[in-house]
């Protein structure tokens, strides 16, 4: 009663007054409505409408409670005294002012106050009875609104799947339209770069068009007064020749004519002088007109003006006479000519130095003998087998018997363990090898092979341990070893059976033993060089005979040397300094171009596809040159260059072949976080900007391609969304 009290208080007569008249009569009949759906349900302690406001006073009012089964929800009925009509009517207008119908509706209330003041409501209803406590619901009403609650509750659960099942939908079309959308912007921007390319390629030629135009034109110009100059100079030439051959006519014509033989008569006439006819037939006129006999022995020789016949316009030359060798003579020249190359060959061996300011190599020999024959000194050997090289051989062997020669003596000294003459003889074999690397090399792999790994075993092994490698490191050197080997390699790259027969040689220990990062860097490319000429359809590194099973095992152990560098930083072979960036940048530089170099062989392509670590130490190898790439270090343009590499082989390795990316990238730490932020870094890439003008075009796409097959259209449209607005800040 106390609320009750508190309510009426906040009640004026003015605002009662302000309600419709019909407002208690509305409230009544909500009352009997309510009350007659809970006797129809059957509800306990229900009254008869006769008996309505004869049981009960204000207080039970005030506790009265009226039941909506139909909504399964109580409506809290305020108490209703029995006061004049007046006074009723305005705190009920106050009451529908402030709503006591709990949770009815705004469309409710205009409904009621229709039904109000429609004709025939005037006269207030039979009020139903109210009870005197709250009615208690019966078993079937309790179940049945169970029933009713369960078939909401699985309504509005089916509506929320179908309301993620559109969402997801809504999600993936939404990637869909945002992949087609990048993926026509970039092709748009591709076809612009190709339009620019296009157009620069066609200035650029039309540019060298001119050029070559006018380059000839230049020379046709030139050409022109070359002719005009050899024109002129001919006729030049021309213009002498005829002064010469003027200049000899007139000599030939003070010269006197060569005397003919002289007749057997010798009477002192010349035979044109002597006439068939006799003297005496002729008139002596006629005979008058004849030229005499001289007189005089002196003046027997005319003169050329007086001679009956004309003179001849003889050129006399001086014919030479042909020098021609004997048929002996020649054949000891041909034969000479043929031992030219050898006695040149010898000439520049016996003449090497290892250095300027050096002793000639043959002459330092002199200095050192075997321990086992103390009294023959190297030099005394190989001179004395100089002339007993190539007899009974084909002249081309000479130079591959002066080699053996030099390995063998090589051998006997590394076998006595007397090292100091053997650098001189790996400068002496280094460069007949380089003079003749084709004709020397595939004979003599089979001595050259092993002995030169042995030696640099010697300095190579305490390396490897971190030991010190004295006192060998005074004679030996292992990097001239390699060299060696390199060259050798190379001269057998002309044939096949040549260089597999070389890789059947090599150690596979020995190619572990280099790949240290204990090693000098150095002694590392060198392998890498040495490696790069084993990629064969069916092997790669040493090839084991006739054991697939340790081919691979072996291949394996090589892969995983090579891509160490990649995700790590090594130290110095001495001391506690790591290898500095621009060593380290060329270093794994020269790794991948070995690595792309695999990629030509089925075997060595699978056998690095399917490595533990490899995939994953490249994306390592990617994410940390690309934060170099954006702190723009020293080495930006091998950083660009290494990024652009390492996407194209890993690009390959992913279309390539079904790899398992999650097991791939767990090799490293937060690899798959590493392999997407890559892809969409360098997918968001632009070429035309400053940290990133080294990377190839080409990489975008590739990039994109990767990331398409690793995350879902809603991942993607994520990714392209936070990197929308990282370009846009």
């Amino acid at each position: 009663m106390a609320a009750h009290a508190d309510r009426e208080s906040n009640f004026s007569d003015d605002d009662l007054d302000d309600l419709p008249p019909n407002t208690l009569a509305e409230l009544e009949n909500n009352a009997i409505r309510l009350t007659q759906a809970a006797h129809t349900h059957g509800g306990p302690d229900v009254l008869p409408s006769s008996d309505y406001g004869e049981d009960f006073d204000d207080e039970d009012l005030d506790d009265a409670v009226v039941i909506d089964e139909a909504r399964s929800a109580p409506a809290i009925v305020p108490a209703l005294h029995r006061q004049p009509l007046s006074q009723t009517s305005q705190r009920d207008q106050q009451f529908l002012h402030r709503r006591p119908y709990g949770n009815a509706s705004h469309a409710s209330i205009q409904r009621q106050e229709a039904l109000l003041h429609q004709p025939g409501r005037d006269r207030l209803p039979s009020p139903a009875v109210l009870p005197r406590k709250p009615a208690p619901l019966r078993q079937g009403s309790q179940t049945q609104a169970t029933d009713e609650a369960a078939l909401l509750r699985s309504q509005l659960e089916e509506t929320r799947r179908e309301l993620a099942a559109l969402k997801r939908d809504n999600y993936t079309r939404t990637g869909e339209i945002a992949i087609v959308r990048s993926q026509l912007e970039r092709q748009a921007k591709e076809r612009e770069r190709e339009r620019a390319a296009l157009q620069k390629a066609g200035e650029e030629k039309l540019a060298n068009q001119r050029k070559e135009l006018e380059a000839a034109q230049i020379a046709a110009r030139a050409a022109v007064t070359e002719r005009d100059f050899i024109k002129q100079d001919l006729l030049e030439v021309q213009r002498a020749q005829n002064v010469n051959k003027a200049a000899e006519k007139r000599d030939i014509g003070i010269i006197t004519p060569k005397k003919k033989k002289a007749l057997p008569h010798r009477d002192g006439f010349d035979d044109d002088e002597v006439d068939v006819l006799s003297p005496s037939k002729l008139s002596p006129s006629k005979f008058k007109n004849r030229i005499g006999t001289p007189t005089k022995a002196a003046k027997r020789k005319r003169k050329a003006v007086d001679s009956p016949i004309a003179p001849l316009d003889v050129i006399q030359t001086e014919e030479k006479p042909e020098q021609k060798l004997p048929i002996s003579e020649e054949g000891i020249a041909a034969k000479l000519y043929v031992q030219d190359d050898r006695f040149d060959f010898l000439g520049t061996m016996l003449d090497h130095r290892p250095y300027r300011d050096h002793p000639r190599t043959i002459e330092e020999l002199g200095k050192h003998a075997l321990p086992s024959a103390s009294k023959e000194s190297f030099e005394s050997i190989i001179l004395g087998q100089i002339p007993t090289l190539g007899r009974g051989r084909p002249p081309n062997d000479l130079p591959i018997e002066f080699c053996e020669l030099l390995i063998s003596l090589w051998r006997k000294s590394f076998e006595e363990k007397y090292y100091a003459p053997i650098y001189l003889f790996i400068d002496m074999l280094t460069l007949a090898l380089e003079m003749k690397t084709l004709a020397i090399a595939p004979y003599i792999i089979d001595a050259l092979v092993p002995i030169a790994q042995l030696t640099a075993d010697l300095v190579a092994i305490p390396r490897f341990g971190t030991k010190s490698s004295a006192p060998y490191d005074e004679d030996i050197n292992p990097s001239s070893c390699l060299a060696i080997l390199h060259l050798a390699a190379l001269g057998c790259m002309n044939d096949t059976s040549d260089m597999k027969r070389f890789w059947r040689l090599m150690r596979w220990d020995f190619i572990l033993l280099i790949l240290s990062t204990n090693q000098p860097t150095e002694d590392f490319e060198m392998m890498l060089r040495l490696l790069s000429t084993s990629v064969f359809h069916d092997t790669f590194g040493m090839i084991a005979p006739d054991d697939p099973h340790t081919q691979q095992k072996n291949t394996g152990y090589i892969i995983d040397r090579l891509t160490y560098p990649l995700f790590e930083i090594p130290y110095m072979p001495t001391g506690t300094d790591k290898v500095p960036a621009d060593v380290l940048l060329h270093l794994r530089l020269e790794i991948l171009r070995l690595l792309m170099s695999m990629t030509r062989s089925p075997y060595a392509s699978l056998a690095l596809a399917s490595h533990p670590n490899a995939v994953g130490r490249l994306v390592s190898l990617m994410s940390d040159e690309l934060d170099v790439l954006y702190d723009y270090c020293a080495g930006h343009e091998s950083s660009a260059l290494i990024l652009t590499l390492s996407t194209r082989l890993l690009y390959y390795l992913v279309t390539t072949y079904e790899l398992d990316m999650q097991s791939k990238l767990a090799s490293i730490h937060g690899g798959s976080q590493k392999y997407l932020l890559v892809l969409s870094r360098l997918n968001f890439a632009e070429d035309d900007l400053v940290l990133e003008s080294g990377i190839d075009m080409d990489v975008q796409s590739l990039a994109l391609e990767m990331l398409n097959l690793k995350v879902t259209p809603e991942e993607v449209d994520e990714v392209n969304g936070a990197f929308a607005g990282c370009l846009r800040e």
